[in-house]
């Protein structure tokens, strides 16, 4: 996931995030500072789909040099 697909991702999900917010909690919403506290969810939320990913990209690493190496085994 690129930064451009990452950022189109948090971006629907706020959308989400915001209607929810505005609609279902409105008595309870800080109307003081939603910006505020909008960009902290957001920030939050990029924080946790990055991490995912890296662990995506580790599992498939592992998973390719686990390939290889049966391959190897079986080859060899």
């Amino acid at each position: 996931m690129n930064e451009m697909d990452l950022g189109a991702a948090v971006e629907r999900l706020m959308g989400r995030v915001d209607y929810y917010l505005h609609c279902e909690l409105d008595d309870q919403y800080d109307h003081e500072r939603p910006d505020t506290a909008r960009s902290l969810l957001e920030t939050a939320i990029r924080q946790e789909l990055q991490r995912a990913g890296a662990i995506a990209l580790m599992s498939a690493v592992v998973q390719s040099a686990r390939s290889e190496r049966d391959n190897d085994l079986t080859i060899g």
